[in-house]
């Protein structure tokens, strides 16, 4: 539609060229400039919005940090490639399991405290610190404390316990599964 009327106007556009040039005689060509500042503005922001765009894309281009898995059989696999999850990437593990079945439980726990463990069975369980809570780390972790897969029924629990730093005690998490699903985290002190 767009290239009718464009059509349209550029014939309008010869014949006017036309008319002038046989009122006013021939005009002179002048050579136009292809590369102009204004262009050459227009293509610079454009790229620079497009590389903010790119860099402002959390995760972009990486693989998540975690899978969760429906099996045939009705479980569910998780699969923790990296054990330290951010905020976000634990909202979301905690909404895919959550509609794969799972009962999920995030707990911010303060320092000095820890939550009660619960009446139900306590099928598996990975505890670590926060490298980034950390001045200087002690070395890499081990293939056993960065990677974490477990096969869970429909119904059990994961339970994330984030622990909050005190003084120079860096921050540490734990991953708990349970059989079933449990009550909520009771705080006591960790003694």
């Amino acid at each position: 539609m767009n290239t009718m009327f464009e059509d349209r106007l550029l014939n309008e556009l010869k014949g006017e060229v036309a008319l002038r040039a046989a009122e006013d005689g021939p005009v002179p060509s002048t050579a136009r400039r292809v590369v102009t500042p204004g262009r050459v503005g227009i293509a610079l922001a454009t790229c620079g919005v497009a590389a903010a765009a790119v860099v402002a894309m959390p995760g972009a281009g990486t693989t998540p940090a975690y899978a969760v898995e429906k099996n045939s059989d009705g479980t569910v696999t998780l699969k923790l490639d990296d054990i330290v999850l951010s905020g976000p990437e634990q909202q979301d593990l905690v909404r895919k399991l959550e509609e794969a079945g799972v009962n999920t439980q995030v707990n911010q726990v303060p320092s000095k405290m820890r939550c009660a463990v619960p009446e139900a069975q306590l099928l598996a369980q990975i505890v670590g610190i926060d490298p980034a809570a950390v001045d200087e780390p002690a070395g890499p972790p081990t293939e056993k404390a960065k990677k974490w897969k477990k096969t869970l029924k429909q119904g059990d629990t994961l339970r994330i316990d984030n622990y909050a730093a005190e003084g120079a005690s860096p921050a540490g998490f734990a991953y708990s599964l349970f059989k079933g699903k449990i009550s909520p985290c009771k705080l006591e002190p960790n003694t």
